[in-house]
């Protein structure tokens, strides 16, 4: 038998420095998570916001007015305003999660409503980003609608 399949393995020395390595990088994504939804939902509320006030002038200075007879015609044009709006409305609501009562004697406690408030954040910046992919698809539509005449 080979002497070399019996003998105990080595422990690596680097593994003390490679579990420090990624306590800290958990650490730093715990501490960051709520932060980076925040940004995430900034940013989405600034493209939403932008998308919406150029379809607004874009619209108010077509010749759309009074020309739209058909519900079909008039839900095309309408659809991007109500989701950049509904876009807008679920990214602003990520800054306002459940209150959730906190004892800071407790760390049990403490994670559990830090998971909870991420989860929340987390649904709502979602549902903020497919209404804006939405809404972008919408415009689009819109647009070809439109060129069409």
């Amino acid at each position: 038998m080979d002497k070399n399949l019996l003998s105990p393995v080595e422990p690596d020395p680097f593994e003390p420095e490679v579990n420090a390595f990624w306590t800290e990088m958990g650490k730093d994504l715990v501490r960051g998570s709520t932060a980076a939804l925040d940004e995430s939902a900034r940013q989405i509320i600034g493209v939403a916001g932008i998308l919406e006030g150029l379809y607004f002038h874009a619209i108010a200075f077509s010749d759309l007015r009074g020309t739209l007879q058909e519900p079909l015609e008039f839900a095309i044009y309408l659809a991007p305003a109500l989701l950049l709006l509904f876009s807008l409305s679920a990214a602003l609501l990520v800054f306002f999660p459940d209150r959730y009562p906190l004892d800071i004697r407790a760390p049990k406690a403490a994670q559990v409503v830090h998971k909870r408030v991420v989860k929340s954040k987390h649904a709502l910046l979602r549902l903020a980003a497919l209404s804006l992919m939405l809404a972008v698809a919408a415009l689009f539509v819109a647009m070809m609608v439109y060129l069409k005449g």
